[in-house]
């Protein structure tokens, strides 16, 4: 390799992503080049960490993500790359970095070290990152809590610290970076409640995720001012309480503020950025327990997961007022009432999960205008009456409702027959009565099948349906000639 690039000495920029090549070079390579950019992902580089990159001290942008480097940051690395404005170097085995070694303020403005193996608490050092825009550390073994340091991040617009060990109560640092856009601390151990001026300081946020914490408490009402939030995933906690009923403010879920402005994260994110690098952020939707990413259209997205807590109290009527909620979830908590009847306003619904709550009434016929549909779960509430009868509702499979009293398909059960036996056995005592009843049931039902065995052929077929007629018209013809 090294005999290919030794005379290129203008050589500035390298993007050779994503070729599952093998860079070998000497120890003791020192390119003739000096390069701004540099982006080697999904290359073999390590593993330990190559070395001849301290040479490029001009670089502005690298990335080296999933690049097999099974080492720690070294001192030299953030003297080095002081006036780099991207560092990518997620997913590989990297197990320590060291910032404390710098001193003066870095351009940084991305950071990205999701995806390895640093562990320890995050080192209190984020003063020297005052244009930080985007940082990305999910998916690692940070414990402890976020340093205070950390709200000196004014500029940030993007934080994302999911699937770690953290711990403690909502971080309060957080309170300070009031420019977020996108905040993910799921899959970590905070508990306590969720603090109000959530909903008050961080009036930017369009996707908020807390799931699979230990929070408590109330969902506060101030959430309801957040008039930009577009996902809200608060799912596997300990939230009691009721559903705030203000939930319809949200009017980043309507479709009257979709249709005019949808958002584009990686534009909302690179509109601080002094570079002209931006990142596409993403997110984890959870759909009956199976995880999917929503990267390249997530600025579409609209959902609200507040599953797997210890809700009570009735659905909200206002819910029904975001027209523009894609994926809505409620499902594993202790919910009673009835379906909101104008849950049919809801036109935009791809996904609805009401299971496992304590649900009743008859599912609100208005629930067969949702014509998106794709997946829809009742199961074990204590809902009765019939199926409503729509396009999407029969085609959904019978496991969506088990667990309650409904009939009609696709469940097995036959509404109009299932009905009357239940009227009779409530209401008749004799059994003379009763074998009446029954009679003229099945003289109902035998009237019903032999009409359709008659008619229903004509109905279907066409060229039926005309033979027929001209068979009567035959015949009528012959009896006016007989008489």
């Amino acid at each position: 390799m090294e005999n290919h690039l030794k005379n290129l000495n203008s050589l500035s920029e390298i993007y050779a992503a994503g070729n599952n090549l093998t860079l070998k070079v000497g120890p003791n390579w020192h390119p003739t080049f000096q390069l701004t950019s540099l982006d080697l992902s999904s290359w073999q580089l390590g593993p330990n960490f190559p070395s001849w990159i301290q040479s490029q001290d001009k670089l502005d942008y690298l990335a080296m993500s999933n690049t097999g480097i099974v080492d720690s940051i070294p001192c030299w690395f953030w003297n080095t790359f002081s006036q780099a404005h991207f560092l990518d170097l997620s997913h590989n085995h990297i197990h320590d970095f060291f910032c404390k070694s710098q001193e003066k303020p870095m351009k940084l403005e991305f950071l990205n070290l999701a995806s390895n193996k640093l562990s320890g608490e995050i080192p209190n050092c984020w003063g020297i990152w005052p244009n930080l825009v985007d940082l990305n550390l999910q998916n690692n073994n940070f414990v402890g809590n976020i340093p205070q340091s950390m709200g000196s991040l004014t500029t940030l617009k993007s934080l994302q610290i999911r699937k770690n060990l953290l711990s403690g109560t909502f971080p309060t640092i957080l309170k300070k970076t009031n420019k977020l856009i996108f905040l993910d601390l799921g899959e970590n151990n905070f508990s306590g409640s969720i603090p109000a001026w959530v909903g008050e300081s961080l009036l930017d946020v369009r996707v908020l995720i807390l799931r699979s914490n230990r929070f408590s408490g109330y969902i506060p009402k101030t959430i309801c001012d957040m008039s930009l939030l577009q996902v809200l995933d608060l799912a596997q906690n300990n939230l009691t309480g009721h559903i705030p009923t203000c939930f319809n403010s949200l009017k980043a879920m309507t479709m009257t503020n979709k249709s005019t402005t949808p958002l584009i994260f990686c534009d909302a994110i690179s509109n601080i950025s002094s570079s002209s690098y931006f990142t596409i952020v993403s997110v984890l939707l959870w759909l009956k327990g199976r995880g999917d990413e929503y990267k390249d259209f997530l600025g579409l997205v609209t959902s609200i997961d507040l599953s797997n807590n210890k809700l009570v109290g009735e659905i909200p009527r206002g819910i029904t007022d975001l027209n523009g909620l894609l994926f809505l979830n409620l499902s594993h908590n202790q919910l009673s009432g009835h379906i909101p009847q104008n849950i049919g306003n809801m036109e935009s619904l791809l996904s609805i999960d009401f299971s496992r709550n304590k649900l009743s009434g008859e599912i609100p016929p208005t629930i067969t205008n949702l014509s998106f549909l794709s997946m829809l779960d009742l199961s074990y509430n204590h809902l009765n009456g019939k199926i409503p009868t729509g396009t999407q509702l029969q085609t959904f499979d019978a496991s969506n409702f088990i667990g309650n009293n409904l009939c009609g398909q696709p469940l097995p059960i036959n509404c109009s027959f299932n009905d009357k036996i239940l009227r009779y056995d409530r209401n008749d005592k004799g059994s003379d009565r009763h074998g009446v009843n029954l009679f003229f049931v099945g003289m109902t039902f035998g009237f019903v099948v032999g009409f359709w065995i008659v008619v229903g052929p004509l109905v279907i077929f066409r060229s039926w349906r005309y033979a027929y007629f001209h068979f009567l018209d035959h015949v009528w013809f012959k009896l006016q000639y007989f008489f």
